[in-house]
């Protein structure tokens, strides 16, 4: 009855199995079915490629100057090429200038070079590329001057550090004969052009 009254009460409804039993969705009704949107493609940015950088060198300028301090004197050394050293790559064969000269010390003493020695090192060879055995006299004002020709060093390099070694024989006393050694290290490092190296 309470049914019937209902149905009643509604316009429209037809009968009460109408009202109570439809599981079907209305049409029209309910909300709207959204479609997920497509991922945008994915796009491949490829990598800026980096080029290896030369290192500045000590003699892109063309010359470099170092002083050893040896006790009561010093030693100084001057390196220098007429070559471009900002071009230098593994396989090129370098010339370098060398000179050495006595400071702070007097002229009553005398000084010799015994001993002039240069030793190449690539990072995977090493060998003494240079060696000036005998008596060189640099008591002030008197230098000691040398040209050295570097080899070419292992392909794929990227730097060359050279060591300098002089054995200098000092006099004990003004004319004595008598003399002490003294030995005077220096280093020198290289950088070289690889493939894509900027100059």
């Amino acid at each position: 009855m309470a049914a019937a009254v209902l149905c009643g009460s509604l316009v429209g409804c037809s009968s009460l199995k109408q009202l109570t039993s439809s599981s079907k969705p209305l049409v029209g009704g309910g909300p709207p079915t959204v479609k997920p949107s497509p991922s945008p493609p994915v796009i491949d940015v490829a990598q800026p490629i980096k080029l290896p950088v030369r290192a500045s060198g000590p003699l892109d300028t063309g010359t470099a100057t170092h002083r050893l301090k040896q006790g009561t004197f010093a030693v100084q050394l001057t390196y220098w090429t007429s070559d471009n050293a900002k071009l230098y790559t593994a396989e090129a064969i370098k010339t370098l200038n060398v000179a050495a000269h006595i400071e702070d010390a007097d002229s009553t003493h005398r000084v010799t070079i015994s001993t002039f020695q240069v030793i190449q090192d690539d990072g995977t060879t090493r060998a003494a590329v240079a060696t000036d055995n005998g008596k060189f006299d640099v008591t002030p004002p008197y230098p000691y001057n040398t040209v050295v020709t570097l080899p070419a060093a292992t392909a794929g390099a990227t730097t060359l550090t050279l060591t300098f070694r002089l054995d200098l024989l000092v006099e004990t006393a003004p004319e004595s004969n008598s003399f002490y050694r003294s030995t005077a290290l220096d280093t020198l490092t290289l950088p070289l052009l690889t493939n894509g190296a900027p100059r």
